[in-house]
C-alpha cells in the first residue's frame, strides 16, 4: 500500500469524529468526576498523601517539619543516618538558598553518581502520594532522577486531592505552562524480572519527604 492510500485512509477515518464532537464526549465524561473518582473523605488531605506515599507500593518515607528553616537540620541527620558524608546538591531556588546550611556542603548540580539531592516539589496529589516538579532554570530536572537518595520538599498547602486538579491548577489555559512537568510516584522501580520489585532500576532508590507545614 503507497503512502498516499494510507495517508487518505486515515483522513477519511478521521473525519468520522470532528474536534467539535470529539470535545463535546470528553465534557460528558467529566461532567460529574465525584462519581467515578476514589472517594477518601473524610480523612484529612494530608493523612491521605503520607498514606499513599509511604504505601508498600510507593515507598517514600515522610518526615513532618514546622517551616523551610528547619530543611538543613533535617537535611544533616538523614546525611549522618545514611552516612552519605555532609555534601548534598541542592536546587538552586532562593527560598532554599536562603536558609542557613551551616555543617552542610552544598552544590547546584548533580553528577552522574550523585549520591544524593534536595528539590522543591510544585505539589502534590494525595490520591495517589505523587510529587509533581515542574522545570526551570532554578528546577533543573536531572536532580529529581540521578541521585540515589532524593529529598522532596513539600508544603502542605500545595497537596491536592486528585491529578487532575494539578492539570487544572497548573497545566491549563488558565495558567502558564512549564517546559515540562514530571510525576513522580515514589522511588524507582521495576518488577520485570522475575515478578520480583527491584528499587532504583531506572532513578532514584530512595524517596524521603520533608512535608513543610507553613
Amino acid at each position: 500500500m503507497s503512502r498516499d492510500s494510507i495517508l487518505a485512509k486515515i483522513d477519511a477515518a478521521t473525519q468520522t469524529a470532528p474536534l467539535v464532537e470529539i470535545d463535546a464526549q470528553a465534557s460528558a465524561l467529566i461532567a460529574d468526576p465525584d462519581s467515578y473518582r476514589a472517594d477518601f473523605a473524610p480523612q484529612p488531605l494530608i493523612a491521605r498523601f503520607i498514606e499513599k506515599a509511604t504505601s508498600e507500593t510507593v515507598t517514600a518515607t515522610v518526615e513532618q517539619l514546622a517551616s523551610l528553616a528547619d530543611i538543613p537540620a533535617a537535611v544533616s541527620h538523614y546525611l549522618t543516618e545514611k552516612e552519605l558524608g555532609a555534601k548534598i546538591a541542592v536546587q538552586p531556588r532562593a527560598c532554599l538558598r536562603g536558609i542557613d546550611w551551616s555543617g552542610v556542603q552544598i552544590t547546584d548540580h548533580a553528577q552522574m553518581n550523585e549520591p544524593i539531592a534536595l528539590t522543591i516539589a510544585d505539589a502534590g496529589i494525595a490520591e495517589t502520594g505523587s510529587l509533581v516538579f515542574f522545570t526551570g532554570p532554578d528546577a533543573p530536572v536531572l536532580l529529581n532522577f540521578l541521585p540515589l537518595h532524593h529529598l522532596a520538599v513539600l508544603r502542605s498547602s500545595t497537596i491536592r486531592p486528585y491529578m487532575e486538579d494539578v492539570f487544572d491548577a497548573f497545566g491549563t489555559t488558565r495558567a502558564k505552562q512549564g517546559r515540562s512537568c514530571n510525576i513522580i510516584t515514589g522511588t524507582s522501580g521495576t518488577a520485570d524480572i522475575e515478578a520480583r520489585n527491584v528499587r532504583g532500576a531506572h532513578g532514584p532508590r530512595f524517596m524521603h519527604i520533608l512535608l513543610i507545614s507553613e
